[in-house]
C-alpha cells in the first residue's frame, strides 16, 4: 500500500467508526436548527467523503484506451490462436473498464447526493425570499455540481467504451457460430457425397452383373435353336 492509499485509509477510519456508529454527540447543536456554521460543517463532511475516494484521470484513461486493440479478426483469419488472443484481450479490457466505471459511479453518486442534501439544507440558514434562499443554496453546492458533471462525463465515456467491447465480444461469438455452422454443413455434405457415391457404385455394379447374365442366356438360346 502506498503512502497516499494509507492516508486515505486513515481518513476513512477517522471519519467513520465502522464498529460503533453514534449520532447523538452533537444532537443538541442540530436541534437548534440550521445555521451557516452547520452548513459549513456539512460542506466539510462531504468534502472529506469525496477526498477518500479513489482518483480518476480522464486524460490518462483516454490515452490508455487509445492504445487498446478493440477489434475482431476477419472470417478468413478466424483461427484458434486468433480467437483465444482476441477473447483474452476483450476480457482484460472489460475488467479494466468495469473497474473504472465503479469508481466513476461512486464519484457521481457521492457528488449527486451532496448536491441534493445541501440544496435542501442550505435554505434554512438564510432569510429572504424563496428565490434568494435557493440562489444561496445553489451557490454553496457549486463545487459539487462541477464535480458531478465531470464524474458523469467520465462515466458516460467509460459506459460507451464498455458497450463497444461487449459488441465486439458478441460479433466474435457470432463469427465462431457461423464458422461452426459451415463446418457442420461441409461435414454433412461430405457424408452425403460419400453415401451417393456408394449408392451409385452399387447400382452400376448390379447393372453390369445383370447384363452378363442376359448375354449368357441369349447365347444359350441360340445354341439350342441350332
Amino acid at each position: 500500500m502506498t503512502q497516499d492509499e494509507d492516508n486515505k485509509s486513515n481518513a476513512i477510519e477517522n471519519f467513520i467508526d465502522w464498529e460503533y456508529f453514534e449520532a447523538t454527540s452533537n444532537a443538541s447543536k442540530r436541534i437548534n436548527g440550521v445555521t451557516k456554521e452547520v452548513i459549513l460543517q456539512e460542506v466539510e463532511l462531504w468534502e472529506k467523503q469525496i477526498q477518500i475516494l479513489e482518483s480518476l484521470d480522464y486524460k490518462k484513461i483516454c490515452q490508455e484506451i487509445d492504445t487498446w486493440q478493440i477489434e475482431v479478426p476477419s472470417v478468413h483469419a478466424l483461427t484458434f490462436e486468433n480467437i483465444a488472443a482476441t477473447y483474452s484481450r476483450l476480457v482484460s479490457y472489460k475488467l479494466r473498464i468495469s473497474y473504472w466505471l465503479s469508481i466513476a459511479k461512486t464519484w457521481r453518486d457521492t457528488a449527486d447526493t451532496a448536491c441534493k442534501y445541501l440544496e435542501d439544507l442550505a435554505p434554512g440558514a438564510y432569510t429572504g425570499t424563496a428565490a434568494d434562499k435557493k440562489a444561496n443554496a445553489m451557490h454553496i453546492i457549486q463545487p459539487f455540481v462541477h464535480l458531478r458533471v465531470q464524474a458523469s462525463r467520465i462515466e458516460n465515456y467509460l459506459d460507451k467504451m464498455h458497450s463497444v467491447i461487449l459488441f465486439c465480444a458478441t460479433q466474435l461469438d457470432l463469427l465462431i457460430k457461423e464458422k461452426q455452422s459451415q463446418a457442420k454443413l461441409n461435414l454433412k455434405l461430405a457424408h452425403e457425397g460419400e453415401y451417393y457415391s456408394a449408392q451409385n457404385f452399387n447400382t452400376t455394379d448390379s447393372s453390369e452383373n445383370e447384363g452378363d447374365e442376359w448375354t449368357t442366356l441369349t447365347i444359350n438360346k441360340k445354341k439350342s435353336y441350332r
